[in-house]
């Protein structure tokens, strides 16, 4: 057991991470441990830990340098180093002095035990990563929101896209059962939940390894039909997978959020072809064209990697042209970076700053087209679930609308903010920015 020991758990990357820190914490609070908000207070520091860009890569390095001092005067300090890193750099990472523990994205449930063996054997370095299948623990997750969940469905990825890490770190694609999830789900919703966000890596091929009996469509159907929760999310998506059968369950299902996020990476169908991504550009926008067709009002927002090997500037301007022709609402936008163990990163590399030219153009675009976007909301009246204070101004309160804009508003009327975190408005929207709306509450 570890009462009286406090836990610090550092989480970067993706909503997959941010579970997985959750079921890492809800596994210490089970053995008596209790959270802190700096690795300097704490007796175990976890690093949760990414591997998709080098920027998340370099800043859990020198976090963890830098924790070198701390440990030296705390001996009994225990480092555990977990996700997608630990995973893929188990080797360098095990090396490291003043770690004690890496575990892999598979091996959490055998965290229990890992801890016991160390609490009573301090000299002992222990490294465990499986690429076999991941195993949950029976430990329920300790949920940093009350009324809004992640629950995975599927984890791994079975693409191996060129200029991707994910499929070697995260293992083979492997689709929860239905069961697993809508039970978690309804106990979820029995604890005053009102909004569920599905995880996967490419999250509407869940059921293909079920050989097609059940499918992405009819989990969403069977979710929708749980009793107080009021909106489905999910992501990430694969563009190609989308059928008409889950384009119609999304659209006319009206617990499902409409707001899809679908990652484009590239307008040009030679560097897709590189990147290994299974559409063209044109069955891209067939994906864009169905869905609003059917959803007018639907957000979507892409992902788009630029100066990846071999794209020239006729093929970047490919690209500029699919985001002026789709207007996403919104877009996460990187300048390529190798990732060691990739098939992009044995090709020849484009100069750096040839890459941040072309992403510095690629924001530009898509801030107008943003701006636009969030300008066509002012002076109407949206649905926001209010998440509490904004970052940007403590003394209003945020959240979101069905189609994920963010929206921030005063408290009026003797409201405070525990009276409207994880709760419904309505709000009138008056102004508009690159980041989202503000408006004024509607009583």
């Amino acid at each position: 057991m570890l009462v009286g020991y406090k836990y610090f758990i550092k989480t970067y990357g993706c909503q997959a991470n941010e579970y997985d820190s959750e079921l890492i914490a809800g596994i210490l609070e089970k053995m008596g441990a209790i959270s802190v908000d700096n690795e300097k207070d704490a007796d175990i520091v976890i690093f949760n830990t990414c591997a998709v860009r080098k920027n998340a890569e370099d800043k859990f390095y020198g976090r963890l340098g830098a924790l070198k001092k701390i440990k030296n005067e705390k001996k009994d300090m225990i480092i555990i180093v977990s996700g997608c890193l630990a995973q893929k750099d188990y080797l360098k990472i095990s090396s490291i002095d003043h770690v004690d523990i890496v575990i892999g994205t598979h091996r959490i449930s055998q965290l229990p035990t890992i801890l016991q063996e160390i609490k009573y054997n301090r000299n002992k370095k222990i490294v465990d990563v499986d690429f076999t299948g991941r195993t949950e623990p029976d430990i329920p997750p300790r949920r940093l929101s009350k009324f809004s969940a992640y629950i995975p469905i599927m984890f791994g990825c079975d693409y191996y896209c060129t200029f991707c890490i994910v499929p070697f770190t995260r293992g083979k694609m492997q689709s929860r059962p239905k069961e697993e999830i809508l039970k978690e789900i309804k106990d979820l919703a029995s604890k005053n939940y009102v909004e569920i966000i599905l995880l996967g890596q490419t999250v509407n091929a869940y059921g293909i390894d079920f050989k097609y009996t059940y499918d992405f469509a009819d989990l969403l159907q069977e979710v929708s039909l749980v009793d107080g929760i009021k909106w489905i999310r999910f992501t990430s998506p694969y563009p190609t997978n989308f059928n008409d059968k889950q384009i119609k369950t999304i659209c006319f299902t009206d617990k499902i959020a409409k707001h899809i996020h679908l990652p484009l990476q590239s307008g040009n169908n030679e560097i897709l072809r590189k990147m290994a991504r299974r559409y063209t550009v044109e069955q891209f926008l067939d994906v864009v064209y169905k869905f609003r067709e059917l959803c007018p009002n639907i957000a979507l927002s892409t992902d788009i990697i630029v100066g990846f090997p071999y794209e020239t500037d006729e093929q970047f301007e490919d690209t500029l042209e699919v985001v002026r022709k789709v207007k996403f609402d919104q877009a996460f936008m990187f300048a390529y970076s190798e990732r060691q163990g990739t098939k992009a990163a044995t090709y020849p590399q484009l100069p750096l700053r040839e890459r941040l030219q072309r992403l510095y153009k690629l924001i530009s675009v898509q801030n107008e087209i943003t701006i636009e976007k969030n300008r066509e909301y002012i002076g109407k009246t949206v649905e926001i679930l209010v998440e509490g204070p904004s970052e940007k101004n403590p003394n209003k309160l945020e959240g979101r609308t069905e189609t994920n804009k963010i929206v921030v508003f005063p408290i009026t009327n003797g409201k405070n903010f525990e009276d409207l975190t994880g709760k419904f408005v309505k709000v009138k929207i008056t102004d508009s920015h690159l980041w989202g709306l503000e408006g004024t509450l509607i009583n």
